[in-house]
C-alpha cells in the first residue's frame, strides 16, 4: 500500500526546491534524494518511516554509533535480495545516497560481485574485537578507499629539548632540525576466506537465507581477521606485510632476554619455558619514558601468555596483573590481546611493550574488497550448493626508522 501522506510531504518539499532559481550543493543533493525516495514510495514497498529510519541508521554508523533494530520488513528485503542474487544472479543497482533500503546491502556492478556494505563493516569490527593491531584505541589505523601505496611521514625527536634563556639573552639560539625525518611505506595485501557452501534448499527459503547470511557474516569475518593478523604480527615482508616483530628486529632493536618465573613461584622454571615479573619490569623500563607515558602505551601478548602472567604473584602475594572489570593492566598500562603473537617457548617473542601509535594498520574498502558467489565451480552445481567467499585488503607498517633514537617498542624473548 502506498504511503500517501509520506508521498505528499516529499512532493511538497520537492516542489519548494523546484521553484528556486538556484540551488546550493546541499539542496541539489536533497533534490536527488527526494526524487529517488518518491519513486520508492510509489512502488508501495516502503513507507516514509522506513526511509527516515534507514537514513538515521546510516548517519549513526558513520558516526560510530549503534544502529537501531532493523525492522522485520527490512530484514526480509535483505534476505530476498540475497536469495535473488544466489538463485538467478540478479543485480540490484542502487546508490546509497538515494536513501534506498536496499542500498545498505550494496552492489559492485563492474565485475558482477555482490558487496554487502554492512558485511564489510562487520568484518572490520570483528578485526578490532579479535586482535589489538586492528583496534584504533591500541594502534594507529588508516581507513582508505583505495589500495595505492602510501608514504607515511615519520620522525624521531625525543633527543631535542627546550633550553633555558637568560634575561639578558638577545634571542639568538642554536638551530636543531627534526631528528631523522623520513617515511614509512604503507601497502596492502589481499586476503580471502575459505569458501562456504550453502545448500540450494536454504537459498530457496527466504527466512532460512536471512539466518544463513548472518551466520556467514560471523565466521567469515573471524576467518579473515585470524588470517590477516598473523601477517601483521609475524609477516616476513616478502610478498606479505612486514610484521611488527620482524620489523623491530630488522630495525636493530635488541630484545630483553627472559630469566623466567622461578623467583615468583619458587620452582625450577627458566627463561626458556617461562617469564616472570622481573622480566616484565625489565621490558617496561627498557622502553624510553617518552613512549611509556604515551596515550597508547600498552603490553601486547596473546591470551595464553596473559593467563600465565595473571597467575604470578610477588613474595608479598600481590598479583602482577591487575584487573578493572574485564580489562587487564600491568604497571597501570593496558594489556592488549594479540592472538597471533608467540606463546611462551624457546626463542619466542611472547610480549611486546611500547607506544601502539607507532604501528599503523591499514584497512581498505574498494573494488577489491568484496564477496563473491560461486555457482559453477566443480563440485558445487552437481551437489546442489553455491559457494560464498570474502576478499579483503589489509596492510601494516612500523612508523619508526630512526635507529639513532630509542625504539618506541621493546621485545621480550625467551632463551633458546
Amino acid at each position: 500500500m502506498i504511503d500517501t501522506k509520506g508521498l505528499a510531504l516529499l512532493m511538497n518539499e520537492l516542489n519548494t526546491l523546484s521553484f528556486k532559481n538556484r540551488l546550493t550543493q546541499q539542496e541539489q543533493r536533497r533534490h536527488g534524494v527526494l526524487l529517488s525516495q518518491i519513486s520508492l514510495l510509489k512502488t508501495g514497498e516502503v513507507t516514509l518511516a522506513d526511509l527516515d529510519q534507514q537514513m538515521l541508521d546510516k548517519v549513526s554508523r558513520e558516526a560510530g554509533l549503534p544502529s537501531s533494530v532493523i525492522s522485520k520488513s527490512e530484514t526480509r528485503m535483505k534476505a530476498e535480495a540475497w536469495q535473488a542474487l544466489l538463485l538467478n544472479g540478479e543485480k540490484r543497482y542502487t546508490n546509497e545516497t538515494q536513501g534506498s533500503i536496499l542500498a545498505r546491502i550494496g552492489t559492485y556492478s563492474g565485475l558482477g560481485y555482490f558487496v554487502p556494505t554492512e558485511f564489510i563493516q562487520q568484518t572490520y569490527t570483528a578485526m578490532a574485537a579479535h586482535d589489538a593491531l586492528f583496534d584504533d584505541n591500541a594502534v594507529s589505523v588508516l581507513n582508505s578507499k583505495n589500495g595505492r601505496v602510501t608514504e607515511i611521514p615519520t620522525y624521531g625527536d625525543i633527543e631535542n629539548v627546550a633550553s633555558i634563556m637568560g634575561e639578558a639573552a638577545d634571542g639568538s639560539s642554536s638551530a636543531a632540525n627534526i631528528s631523522a625525518p623520513g617515511h614509512a611505506t604503507s601497502g596492502v595485501y589481499s586476503f580471502r576466506s575459505p569458501m562456504w557452501r550453502v545448500p540450494m534448499e536454504v537459498v530457496q527459503d527466504v527466512e532460512a537465507m536471512g539466518g544463513a547470511v548472518e551466520l556467514f557474516k560471523a565466521f567469515a569475518a573471524d576467518r579473515i581477521v585470524r588470517g590477516a593478523s598473523q601477517y601483521l604480527v609475524n609477516g616476513t615482508g616478502s610478498g606479505q606485510p612486514l610484521g611488527l616483530i620482524p620489523a623491530l628486529t630488522a630495525a636493530g632493536v635488541t630484545p630483553v632476554s627472559a630469566v623466567g618465573s622461578s623467583d615468583n613461584t619458587g620452582g625450577s622454571e627458566t627463561g626458556t619455558n617461562s617469564i616472570g615479573s622481573q622480566d616484565i619490569a625489565k621490558l617496561y623500563y627498557n622502553t624510553n619514558s617518552a613512549y611509556r607515558n604515551a596515550p597508547k602505551a600498552a603490553f601486547f601478548m596473546n591470551d595464553s601468555t596473559l593467563v600465565y602472567l595473571a597467575q604470578l604473584v610477588n613474595k608479598m602475594g600481590n598479583p602482577l596483573v591487575q584487573w578493572q572489570g574485564s580489562e587487564a593492566f600491568i604497571y597501570g598500562k593496558p594489556v592488549r590481546v594479540c592472538p597471533s603473537m608467540d606463546s611462551i617457548g624457546a626463542s619466542k617473542y611472547p610480549v611486546v611493550f611500547g607506544d601502539g601509535a607507532y604501528w599503523l594498520t591499514r584497512k581498505v574498502q574498494d573494488d577489491e574488497t568484496y564477496m563473491k558467489v560461486f555457482t559453477e565451480t566443480p563440485g558445487l552445481a552437481e551437489q546442489g550448493v553455491v559457494g560464498l567467499r570474502v576478499f579483503a585488503r589489509v596492510g601494516g607498517c612500523l612508523l619508526w626508522n630512526d635507529s639513532g633514537s630509542p625504539a618506541p617498542f621493546s621485545l621480550l624473548q625467551n632463551h633458546s
